[in-house]
């Protein structure tokens, strides 16, 4: 019985394992609640763990009961006694990046970035920035200042000067604050 059983193993699987909500990114001052985790295996295991979540064996679904405001990652472990599986879900906060055109403020402030027409999630100044500049307008990009300074811009294959406006402490739509 032992000869067949190792020649019929079947290692244990996670088939599926989704978060709700499934969006992996948000905004720097976002709080995240509520995160509930579903799984499927493909045998019967004998234990298993999910980062942070108190769990039985027997269980296929629970909810994290913290609110979540910094990066996390989530790992389920499964096992079957003799060997595991993982499958991880990792949620990050990020800056974003504001881009678009407009005409020269008296001051640069928050609610102009946050005018901008444009934004995405960044973890640095590299990228692509597309923006139409209409006649009077200039076309602005603002970063996080750790993000450093950008050194070079690209417009149809030329390079083109940039003019640096200064930092201001922005306060994002969550209300999380950086320069």
């Amino acid at each position: 019985d032992k000869i067949l059983a190792k020649i019929y193993y079947v290692a244990p699987k996670i088939n599926s394992f989704t978060m709700t909500p499934s969006s992996t990114e948000y905004e720097m001052g976002a709080v995240v609640s509520g995160l509930k985790f579903a799984w499927t295996v493909n045998k019967d295991i004998v234990s298993q763990s999910l980062t942070d979540c108190v769990i039985t064996v027997d269980d296929r679904e629970t909810t994290y009961g913290a609110d979540l405001t910094n990066t996390k990652t989530f790992t389920l472990t499964v096992s079957d006694g003799e060997n595991s599986a993982t499958s991880s879900k990792t949620i990050k906060f990020l800056n974003k990046a504001y881009w678009g055109s407009a005409i020269e403020p008296t001051d640069y402030t928050s609610e102009f970035i946050l005018g901008l027409s444009s934004s995405k999630f960044a973890s640095s100044k590299n990228g692509t920035y597309a923006m139409t500049v209409g006649s009077g307008e200039y076309g602005y990009l603002a970063l996080p200042t750790s993000f450093g300074t950008v050194t070079s811009c690209w417009i149809g294959g030329f390079e083109v000067s940039l003019a640096n406006c200064g930092s201001i402490s922005f306060t994002n739509a969550n209300g999380y604050a950086s320069s």
